[in-house]
């Protein structure tokens, strides 16, 4: 494993493109995944975890490119992926998940941002609502099977505070 790379890609900024919104490290991002994975999904492995805590560092060589210009942009999506997956390997950072546990990952993923967005709203950052509406949208249309019980509980709140 890489060390010093895995670390300064902590440093990577989100929202770079989000005007209004502050930034947010990568290395807060990530840990945020962890959490939410520990809480929602408490069985979950050790490597689940770890992947949770690397799996943007891809991104060191990327940047991090806006979710919304992935999905809109299926064919940018497929090549960033694979390039990332290279880069992930490259650096020997490569936790092995289950497709479900992946599936958990990508929804943390996106409530993580959720949060984030939820946060900076409170802190009277009001183009924080644009991001969050959007992955509010992507959570309904790729994961309604999964926002039950303590998940939907907690979206709920999300959305009451941020929409």
């Amino acid at each position: 494993m890489d060390i010093n790379k895995v670390m300064e890609s902590g440093n990577v900024e989100r929202f770079h493109q989000a005007v209004g919104v502050t930034k947010q490290k990568l290395s807060e991002h990530q840990w945020g995944v962890a959490m939410l994975m520990e809480k929602f999904f408490p069985n979950c492995t050790r490597n689940a975890i770890m992947y949770a805590l690397t799996h943007d560092i891809g991104e060191l060589y990327t940047g991090d490119i806006p979710a919304t210009t992935k999905w809109a942009n299926p064919d940018i999506k497929t090549l960033l992926d694979e390039y990332e997956e290279k880069i992930i390997y490259d650096l020997g950072v490569k936790y092995v998940v289950s497709d479900e546990e992946a599936r958990q990952l990508k929804l943390c993923d996106c409530l993580e941002g959720m949060v984030y967005c939820a946060y900076r709203y409170e802190m009277g950052e009001i183009h924080a609502q644009k991001p969050f509406t959007a992955w509010y949208g992507f959570l309904a249309s790729n994961f309604n099977d999964m926002i039950i019980g303590d998940i939907k509980r907690y979206l709920d709140e999300l959305v009451e505070r941020t929409l």
